[in-house]
């Protein structure tokens, strides 16, 4: 059996990106707080990640981040509103499959009272800067829970591509939840 070898590339460093109302700052353990802890245990915020457990401990979000942290194939950001400093969300991209030059996705705005204000559309653009433009990956793909009519909105907004032909579930909390894949392609530059 002949093994594959894989491109290693290192992982290119950021510091922060700004943007009009948000800064994406790589997430570090200062940003582990009982707010963060907060919005792992609560069931709505929560309905639609497949990861999140029943119950998160701090210890947990400790060692999830020294994991988002220290990966190499992962860029991991904490969502800072501009106007105050406070910690509103996160948004990691990967894992990046440096070899085929693409990536998944996610984003949480934890704090309810921000939702529904174009923050995550905002973050998004952001992300998809940053993985074209700076990263140049060739193509963002992720799959969602069909019924996550917030998120399915974002992405339609943000110009990615649904694709609804995907034969993927996921089981939360008693529920056997549809997945649907969205995809949007490098072909040009964002702007």
């Amino acid at each position: 059996m002949v093994s594959k070898k894989y491109k290693i590339m290192k992982k290119k460093e950021i510091k922060k990106i700004i943007g009009s109302g948000v800064i994406l700052e790589p997430f570090n353990l200062k940003f582990v707080s009982e707010n963060y802890l907060c919005w792992m245990n609560d069931k709505e915020t929560t309905k639609f990640i497949e990861k999140a457990k029943n119950h998160t401990s701090i210890s947990d979000l400790n060692s999830f981040a020294r994991k988002m942290i220290n990966s190499k194939s992962d860029y991991f950001f904490a969502i800072i509103l501009k106007k105050n400093f406070l910690h509103i969300g996160n948004v990691k991209l990967g894992p990046v499959d440096f070899e085929l030059m693409k990536s998944n996705f996610g984003i949480l705005i934890g704090h309810k009272e921000y939702r529904g204000r174009g923050i995550g559309t905002e973050v998004l653009n952001l992300i998809k800067k940053f993985s074209f433009n700076y990263l140049k990956l060739k193509q963002l793909k992720f799959l969602s829970v069909r019924d996550n009519y917030a998120a399915t909105h974002l992405y339609e907004k943000t110009g990615f591509t649904l694709n609804n032909d995907v034969n993927k579930t996921m089981f939360k909390d008693g529920k056997l939840l549809k997945l649907v894949e969205w995809t949007m392609n490098n072909s040009s530059k964002i702007k």
